[in-house]
């Protein structure tokens, strides 16, 4: 039973005159448009390459790079409470919103401790961010990328030469 208040199936929103049902039904949690399929444009056109997706660490990291140990979110401004000016606030059922963005922030802190007590770096990307700046947000995973890569000690250098 759910615990929303009304009839999702009957109350039309704002977006074309759709259910809230109908609405919420085309929100996807992969593969959305504004985040996820851009941020792999934006890599592969950098040339970061190594990065797999949807890979089975807590969290259900988007990105991530297994070998250097660095897992990347892309979040949504609406659903992880960004205070960006785009997180509009829903007027119905305002406190059913604010309490499932708020239980959404407090899983995002508990995964960000669980992958780093693993010895991953978290990134997080903000949608309003991917879309305000890429270049500065592939920058970001560019620089944690080469900081993540193993060291070469001056000796396995010197003997095998350049090893990238």
């Amino acid at each position: 039973m759910s615990r929303w208040p009304g009839n999702a199936l009957r109350e039309r929103t704002t977006f074309g005159g759709l259910s809230r049902g109908e609405l919420m039904s085309r929100v996807r949690s992969t593969g959305n448009e504004t985040t996820e399929k851009r941020l792999v444009s934006l890599l592969r056109a950098a040339g970061l390459s190594g990065w797999r997706r949807h890979q089975p660490l807590s969290g259900r990291p988007d990105f991530v790079w297994q070998k250097i140990k660095v897992v990347v979110f892309v979040d949504g401004c609406f659903w992880h409470g960004h205070d960006c000016g785009r997180n509009v606030t829903p007027r119905t059922n305002a406190k059913e919103w604010r309490e499932k963005i708020e239980a959404n922030q407090a899983r995002d802190r508990k995964t960000n401790r669980l992958l780093r007590q693993e010895g991953w770096k978290v990134i997080r990307i903000w949608e309003c961010q991917l879309a305000k700046n890429p270049s500065r947000c592939v920058a970001r995973l560019r620089k944690a990328t080469e900081d993540g890569k193993p060291m070469v000690r001056k000796s396995e250098r010197d003997r095998y030469g350049s090893l990238e």
